[in-house]
This record gives C-alpha cells, sequence and structure tokens, in this order.
C-alpha cells in the first residue's frame, strides 16, 4: 500500500482484503487509508448493550432497523468512508443496507465509540462529516469519561453523563436507555 496515494471508496473496497486484519480497523479519510486500533474489550461491552436495548425497542416501533461497522460513504473527490459502531436508518426497504460492506445511502442516527485514543481523537472529524451530510442524531459514548456527547445539527451539542439517559427525541421517538447501561457488563460475564 502506498502512504502518498489517494483513492477512491472503490479502490479501497478493492485492497481492503489485503491490508492488516483485512482491513477492519480501516477508514478512508479524504482518499486517505487510515488504520485505526481494534476496539476494546469495553467497546464490545457498549455494542452488546446497546444493540439489545435498540433491538427492544425497533421490534416495539415495527420501523426501522439498525446496522453495524457499516461503511458510509460520506463524502467523494476525494472519498471519505467512515464505519461508525452503528448505522440506524428509520425508513427504506427493511434490511436493504444490511449484507453491504458501504452505503451511500445516509442513516437517520449514527453512533461511535471513542474506546481508543487513536477513536476518540478522530471523533472531531468524524461528527463534522455526519453534520455536513445531515444526520440528524449523533452519539459519541466515551467509555473513559462515562459519557455521551450528543450532537443534533439544528440543535447543537450536549453531553450527557452516566446518570443521565439517552432519548432518540425526533429521530428515535420513545426511545430512552440510561447513560450507565450503556457500560454494565453482560450478565455472563
Amino acid at each position: 500500500m502506498d502512504d502518498s496515494a489517494k483513492y477512491t471508496a472503490d479502490e479501497f473496497l478493492d485492497i481492503r482484503l489485503e491490508l492488516p486484519d483485512a482491513g477492519r480497523w480501516t477508514e478512508l479519510n479524504q482518499g486517505k487509508i487510515i488504520n485505526l486500533d481494534p476496539p476494546d474489550i469495553e467497546h464490545g461491552t457498549i455494542v452488546l448493550n446497546i444493540s439489545k436495548v435498540l433491538s427492544v425497542y425497533l421490534h416495539k416501533v415495527n420501523q426501522g432497523y439498525a446496522c453495524f461497522d457499516l461503511g458510509l460513504l460520506v463524502r467523494r473527490n476525494p472519498d471519505t468512508v467512515r464505519f461508525p459502531a452503528v448505522s440506524l436508518f428509520n425508513s427504506g426497504k427493511r434490511f436493504e443496507e444490511t449484507d453491504k460492506t458501504v452505503s451511500e445511502r445516509k442513516p437517520d442516527a449514527v453512533i461511535e465509540i471513542a474506546s481508543t485514543n487513536p477513536r476518540r481523537k478522530s471523533m472531531t472529524g468524524h461528527v463534522e462529516d455526519y453534520v455536513s451530510w445531515g444526520i440528524d442524531l449523533i452519539w459519541v459514548i466515551d467509555p473513559d469519561s462515562r459519557e455521551v456527547l450528543e450532537y443534533q445539527p439544528v440543535k447543537g451539542s450536549e453531553v450527557i453523563g452516566v446518570q443521565g439517559k439517552l432519548t432518540g427525541k425526533d429521530v428515535l421517538p420513545e426511545f430512552v436507555m440510561p447513560v450507565k447501561d450503556l457500560f454494565a457488563e453482560p450478565d455472563w460475564w
């Protein structure tokens, strides 16, 4: 891989499997391939905890679906592909993005987890991309501070501490999850 080369999203996908860890922990940022640290155990715990609550919610409202580690083509020329932990879609054919590696379809909400220092440092750029793309609700979960940074492009940002609750606002009506539950060890642990 040439560190000075710029890649399109299609070229990135073509070589992704040849990258370390089959490209699982890479993104494309303005045409440049960026290697991220693999997520830690706490990252996996958070994904597990939020996916359980989202599953119950999505079945209850019988609308929308979640995709995990789906690449989002947020910008073209040069191309930028982000891989948030969770992308939530409220409309369209149910599960149509599930089997894709990368999608150009804009989700209604994204959830990022700032679980390692390199991931934490890149979050400002990720959020700026999502805001520019027009995503309505962005949650950045920070395991170190045990808080969630919530971004709504129209309303701005808010920090929700460990004693607070995530609410889905207009994007996920009636969704509620205590922030502390994001960090709870699984029952089987």
